[in-house]
């Protein structure tokens, strides 16, 4: 009876290890709304990737690049947001 009991009690210990970088995974990219689970990571990624963007964006207005660079730079601004409104506007 102690060697059931002892095997349950690490079995619990290895599965509760196991399941906590699981859920705490899910909770970084999915979510609960309207009685069914959405990925967020996809809408994380198009912010990150505008932020990179508006970086790139500024870095070369301040270095004075060609203005075909900084309108290739600006089009790839409002194509990132305006994938993110339609993922927004998907969701709702």
């Amino acid at each position: 009876m102690t060697h059931n009991l002892k095997t349950f009690v690490m079995n619990t210990l290895i599965v509760g290890a196991l399941m906590t970088p699981a859920s705490a995974l899910a909770n970084d990219y999915w979510h609960w709304h309207d009685n069914r689970w959405d990925h967020r990571a996809d809408l994380r990624s198009d912010i990150n990737d505008l932020q990179e963007a508006r970086r790139q964006l500024e870095y070369d207005r301040h270095h004075n690049e060609t203005r075909r660079k900084i309108a290739q730079d600006e089009a790839r601004v409002r194509d990132i947001e305006r994938d993110i409104h339609a993922d927004r506007v998907a969701r709702h």
